[in-house]
């Protein structure tokens, strides 16, 4: 049985150790040690890495009571390895563990909310709590409590007790194993069943730091970051209020003013630039008609746009149909979209778009005065000249009531 030094001591970084056994699997090799420093991942705490000897150990894992170490290379049966744990990372993985901890009974005390799962991410870390409306209001308050329980610099205390003793411990949630239970006291404030790695006192949590909320199955995920998480968001976001002031002239204080005036602008210019789009195509659909050739039913406008906008092609398409013609317009480069209009009483443009789809491995079709779909870019050009064939001879494809 490998000896857990994570559990007598978190903060361990550098131990020597023994190789048990050592096994291949899944294409990797696995080794056990007599002793181990390396935590193995459970209860939404990811894994320690770090290395044995030369070798990176890139995962840890336990099965069956059993700590299993993975490694890019080989180690015999009975090595002698000197072993460190990658302290960077599994001091992150304390202090957002002990942080989720503190947060999670803050939220009991503040909005009677308890905590029904937990997550601990590369960038952030979320808990999903049995509230369905955490108001901006309450979720300072239980920011606020979470953050005075970590300066208040209180000892973080294990407990291994027997099973049937569990029940002096106002625990947040009963555990399932059996045998000695690990109970994680937050003195005086929050007992947990808990098998992780966690710092010595909650002063080394830094900062607790909510981030977002969002409905989750009835209730609310909450998203948050501790200590050196919580300090490099401080670090990104001053870095960015800082570029956005250097670029609006304004200090930060003035930053929503000057976003605000950037907005009311570009809301100005895009009613402007619609206008000015919508002559501009009024004149271009009146120019398409004026060169078309004309079929029985009237002039026929087909054409490939591949660098212009959907949007702006089909209402090209509908201002052309607008002045009589039928169009079968396409935008798009590389995935080209189709977009067919016609005058009611000409050809039905739906019809059409359907068998040139089945045709030509397309996908689309519409009412009989417009139609839109997708044909595949080495066919669109065939696809183009065989409904500029239809329109021009005429109502092939049905025509309009």
């Amino acid at each position: 049985m490998t000896r857990r030094l994570y559990h007598e001591d978190s903060t361990i970084r550098d131990f020597e150790g023994t190789v048990l056994h050592s096994i291949e699997r899944d294409g990797a090799t696995w080794v056990e040690l007599d002793r181990t420093a390396f935590y193995p991942g459970g209860g939404g705490q990811p894994a320690d890495r770090g290395r044995l000897d030369a070798l990176s150990v890139v995962d840890v894992s336990e099965d069956e009571g059993r700590v299993w170490h993975r490694v890019e290379g080989a180690l015999a049966p009975g090595s002698r390895v000197e072993a460190s744990v990658d302290w960077a990372r599994r001091f992150d993985h304390m202090q957002q563990h002990t942080g989720q901890h503190i947060l999670s009974q803050a939220f009991i005390a503040v909005a009677g909310a308890e905590t029904r799962s937990f997550h601990l991410g590369e960038e952030e870390v979320s808990i999903d709590v049995a509230h369905p409306g955490l108001d901006p209001e309450m979720l300072r308050s239980v920011e606020e409590r979470a953050n005075e329980v970590v300066w208040e610099d209180r000892e973080i205390l294990i407990h291994e007790v027997p099973r049937e003793e569990i029940g002096r411990f106002p625990l947040r949630k009963l555990p399932a194993v059996e045998g000695i239970v690990r109970v994680v006291e937050v003195q005086g404030f929050d007992w947990s069943a808990c098998g992780g790695t966690h710092v010595r006192r909650t002063g080394q949590v830094g900062i607790v730091a909510i981030l977002s909320t969002e409905k989750y199955k009835g209730g609310t995920r909450v998203a948050f970051v501790c200590g050196g998480r919580a300090l490099r968001r401080q670090r990104d976001r001053a870095r960015l209020l800082r570029e956005l002031s250097l670029a609006f002239t304004a200090g930060e204080s003035d930053l929503p003013k000057a976003v605000a005036r950037l907005k009311e602008e570009r809301e100005r210019l895009d009613k402007r630039l619609k206008t000015l789009l919508s002559s501009e195509l009024t004149r271009e659909a009146a120019a398409l008609i004026e060169a078309a050739p004309r079929g029985l039913l009237g002039p026929v406008v087909a054409r490939h746009f591949p660098d212009r906008d959907s949007g702006e092609i089909g209402a090209l398409a509908s201002l052309i149909a607008g002045r009589g013609a039928i169009a079968l317009l396409a935008s798009g480069g590389e995935t080209p979209r189709a977009h067919f209009s016609a005058p009611a009483g000409t050809i039905s443009v739906g019809d059409l778009l359907g068998r040139l789809c089945r045709e030509y491995g397309g996908k689309g079709g519409g009412r009989p005065e417009s139609a839109q779909g997708a044909i595949p870019a080495h066919a669109l050009e065939a696809a183009l000249d065989a409904a500029r064939a239809a329109a021009l001879a005429g109502a092939q494809e049905g025509t309009t009531a």
